[in-house]
């Protein structure tokens, strides 16, 4: 009979830790860095499925018999409670529809007739619209674009060899923090 090189381990013997442990207090260091994963085997099981209990009561159907009995689970709120309640980000708004081709080529028409004066949020605040949606409107200029970046290009010639050096080690960094390396 053979026998394996490999060690058997219960569950019982390995510790346990629901995060890794962090080296830095995680609520007030400004070292907020990834944390520090303890050697060897860990006990950490993945998050379990929700029972049927836990069903939340917006997924049920109305015919559903857990209904009756989950009914005093669900929290209730009145009016005045929603009321007092903050607003929640993020939750989509209903679409408006106000825009028609006539809005839709005055804008485009202004932003090309001088499109210095005629900005994205200019042409937003004249026409009360969102500025992402003038944006997609008007789209990119490319002459404006090339004018930028021009601009931009004689603002880095401008730079002496010190600031040049700064400027890539932090392009430098970010790409070592976004690959996790420091």
């Amino acid at each position: 009979m053979l026998r394996s090189a490999t060690r058997r381990y219960s569950l019982k013997s390995l510790p346990f830790e629901s995060q890794p442990r962090n080296k830095f207090n995680a609520q007030r260091s400004a070292f907020n860095l990834k944390p520090v994963k303890k050697d060897g085997l860990i006990y950490n099981p993945p998050a379990s499925a929700p029972s049927y209990k836990e069903t939340p009561q917006l997924f049920l159907p109305k015919n559903d018999p857990r209904l009756k009995y989950l009914e005093g689970k669900w929290k209730v709120y009145s009016e005045e409670e929603l009321a007092d309640m903050p607003l929640i980000y993020g939750v989509q708004k209903l679409k408006d529809y106000l825009l028609t081709p006539e809005v839709v080529g005055e804008i485009l028409k202004l932003r090309q007739q001088d499109a210095n004066q005629w900005t994205i949020s200019k042409l937003a605040q004249k026409f009360n619209l969102d500025k992402t949606k003038v944006n997609v409107i008007t789209g990119i200029s490319k002459d404006r674009q090339k004018k930028v970046l021009s601009e931009l290009e004689s603002v880095k010639e401008a730079w002496s060899s010190k600031r040049k050096l700064a400027r890539q080690d932090r392009e430098k960094r970010v790409q070592q923090w976004l690959r996790g390396e420091f």
